[in-house]
Order: structure tokens, then sequence, then C-alpha cells
């Protein structure tokens, strides 16, 4: 109870404590988005409500360091600066949001979203998944930034 409570705030830190920067992280990714959206067919305010939490808005060190901006966990492989990660090393952002789209284009959920403009329930499908420890305050979080930056 006490870690989920920890894990409820650290969340709602990262998605309001950052939002002074939210308007230009948007700015600088809607149109990456929107094309991956055309693409995938993932709702292109839930990949980047996402990639905005997990990143805190582009300014976590997985986000700088490994260009990994949605917390992919995988092998790190980077070791021109020694940086050591339990998560996903991409050469650039880009390829961070095209590992996303493919991770979720790899579900069994998938095929059944595609014709789904529905936001809350891609969240919903992605943390069933077991993308987020908590996930219904995840969902929550992801689904508050959509809210707020009119996504």
């Amino acid at each position: 109870m006490k870690r989920t409570f920890l894990l409820s705030s650290l969340l709602l830190g990262l998605a309001f404590g950052t939002m002074a920067q939210s308007p230009s992280y948007f700015k600088n990714f809607k149109p990456l988005a929107d094309s991956l959206s055309g693409i995938y067919h993932i709702p292109s305010s839930v990949i980047l409500a996402v990639a905005f939490i997990e990143s805190g808005g582009g300014t976590s060190g997985v986000a700088k360091n490994l260009h990994n901006h949605f917390g992919i966990v995988g092998d790190c492989q980077y070791t021109l600066t020694h940086y050591k990660s339990r998560y996903r090393y991409f050469p650039t952002i880009r390829d961070s949001y095209l590992g996303f789209c493919n991770l979720i284009a790899s579900k069994k959920f998938y095929p059944t979203m595609l014709s789904s403009n529905d936001p809350k329930l891609w969240l919903r499908k992605i943390a069933a998944t077991g993308y987020a420890a908590d996930a219904n305050q995840w969902i929550e979080t992801v689904y508050g930034v959509i809210l707020k930056n009119r996504l």
C-alpha cells in the first residue's frame, strides 16, 4: 500500500510538475506522433501523453542519455559514455517513438483496437499488458495529461 502511494505520488509529480514544459514538448513531438498515428492507428494523444509521462517531459536521464521516451526496458548496449541502464537505448528519439509503436503493434489486443480512437480504452489495453507498475494510477495520470493539454 505504501509503495503504491509513493509510486502514485511520483507519477502525479511527473505529470504535473513538468507541465510548465509540456507545451514545448507537445509542440516538438506532435508531428512525429501524428505521423506514426497515421501508420499504426494508435491515437496521437496516447503516443504523446505516454512519452511525456514516461520521459518526464523529455527531462529524465533515460530520455536524455538513451533517447528512450517510453521507459522501454531492454538491452541497453550503450557504451559510449558507459551509461548503464536496464532501459533500452535508441539512436534517436524518433527511434524511441517507433519502438513504442512497434511494441504496441506486437500485442495481442492491437488488431482489435485499430478502429478505436478512444484514448482511455487504448491506455487500459496497454496497461493490461503490464506496461505500468500501477496500472490504474498510470491510466489516470496519462489520461489527465491528455485532457489537460487537449491532445
